[in-house]
């Protein structure tokens, strides 16, 4: 039975996690092969999670405390199992790659698509309110002239009751003079009367034919917004190039050491990995990987991706290569980047997401939509960007790469 000559004793955690969790605390003693605690206090620690078999790493940095080293995992690593392996001051525990973390799917949302129905709804719920309100100030606009005409009428009808009655204590001696003031008081009522009537439904008639017009201006302002916002929203979502700030990727985050392994990883892996691909196979897949890259007027040699490019010589016109990038094993593409602006060419064997990406700046990570046919991008950095970027080059579904940009997970 062979022993370890570093070991890991966990302290905090367990070693399966949710994929979306991200506040649970790992915690391991730092121990030599008596289980004595190794003191490696105030040293920075290397923390790393990899996967031989699906070539995905993630790593962070701890400082050793009390020979404890302590972390979190991000909350979007992909799901699956991964080797835990610390290095500090010189050691790499545990000596064996027996520790593994198992990352399970959890819960997720859907972002786009969410936020497209939403705002959809909102939309629609803003516009029926906007209608019954609406029509609720008109119905309570034409009340009031109702209630007003009615006011007038029983002012009026009043006005005769109390006249008839004292006109009545007269009647005998002054039947004649009554008659007449009747009529006339009687002929100005109807008339009165007949106005206000008039009037009225002279007002209701304005105030009917107002209300239908303010409903179809409203209604054809809302569609005029709506048809807008959807058409600028679905502009968006069709995008080739987007942004995604301040969010950490699942397999970019690598310290030089592990980037190091990550370029050796086919002869590091020989004996370990069951399976792997013929030397021919191997080829052919670093074949359609620089295809997906680039089209045919890109060329490449080794590692070395370059165009062809003329320069006047002694007088004669030569062509000549000129660098344009390098490529990286395991299907990433690395450039160089001195501009604030950065143009390219893209053709993929399939339609899908890859990534782009800086090594030393979170803010400068953006998903690229790519096409089976020949497509111009243009990304504005919005400031001068000056050192080595990474394309990788491998197609992702929409599906996976949601996960990389949603928030809240």
């Amino acid at each position: 039975m062979s022993l370890n000559t570093l070991n890991l004793k966990q302290k905090q955690g367990g070693r399966v996690i949710k994929q979306a969790d991200r506040s649970s605390t790992f915690k391991f003693a730092l121990q030599d092969i008596n289980g004595a605690l190794i003191n490696l206090n105030g040293k920075e620690a290397d923390i790393s999670l990899f996967n031989p078999n699906i070539k995905k790493y993630w790593s962070t940095k701890s400082t050793v405390k009390d020979a404890e080293v302590e972390f979190k995992l991000p909350g979007n690593i992909e799901e699956n199992d991964y080797v835990l392996e610390i290095s500090v001051g010189g050691y790499v525990f545990p000596s064996d790659n027996d520790f593994i973390i198992e990352v399970v799917k959890g819960f997720k949302d859907l972002p786009d698509m969410e936020t497209g129905l939403r705002y959809k709804q909102t939309i629609e719920e803003i516009t029926d309110d906007y209608i019954k309100r609406s029509d609720k100030k008109l119905k309570d606009n034409l009340n009031s002239i109702d209630n007003t005409k009615k006011q007038v009428d029983e002012s009026i009808n009043k006005s005769i009751d109390n006249f008839n009655s004292k006109v009545q204590t007269y009647s005998e001696n002054l039947l004649d003079t009554y008659n007449a003031l009747e009529n006339g008081i009687e002929e100005i009522s109807n008339s009165t009367k007949n106005l206000i009537d008039s009037t009225g439904n002279s007002y209701i008639a304005l105030i009917g034919s107002k209300k239908y017009q303010a409903l179809k201006d409203i209604d054809g302002q809302v569609k005029v917004s709506t048809d807008k916002y959807l058409g600028e929203y679905s502009k968006k979502l069709n995008d080739r190039v987007e942004k995604v700030p301040g969010k950490q990727l699942s397999d970019n985050n690598f310290t030089n050491l592990y980037k190091n392994k990550l370029d050796n990883l086919d002869t590091s892996i020989n004996n370990k990995v069951k399976n792997k691909a013929e030397k021919d196979e191997v080829k052919e897949q670093l074949q359609e990987v620089k295809d997906l890259i680039f089209d045919n007027t890109v060329k490449y040699a080794n590692d070395t991706v370059y165009v062809l490019d003329t320069k006047v010589e002694s007088g004669e016109v030569k062509v000549v290569p000129k660098e344009i990038g390098k490529l990286v094993a395991n299907d990433f593409l690395k450039v160089n980047v001195d501009s604030d602006k950065y143009k390219f060419r893209i053709k993929a064997t399939s339609q899908g997401i890859i990534l782009f990406y800086s090594m030393t700046d979170e803010a400068l990570r953006y998903a690229i939509h790519v096409y089976p046919q020949i497509k111009d991008y243009e990304i504005d950095f919005g400031k001068k960007v000056t050192g080595e970027m990474i394309f990788t080059s491998v197609t992702m579904p929409e599906d996976k790469v949601s996960v990389i940009r949603e928030e809240g997970v």
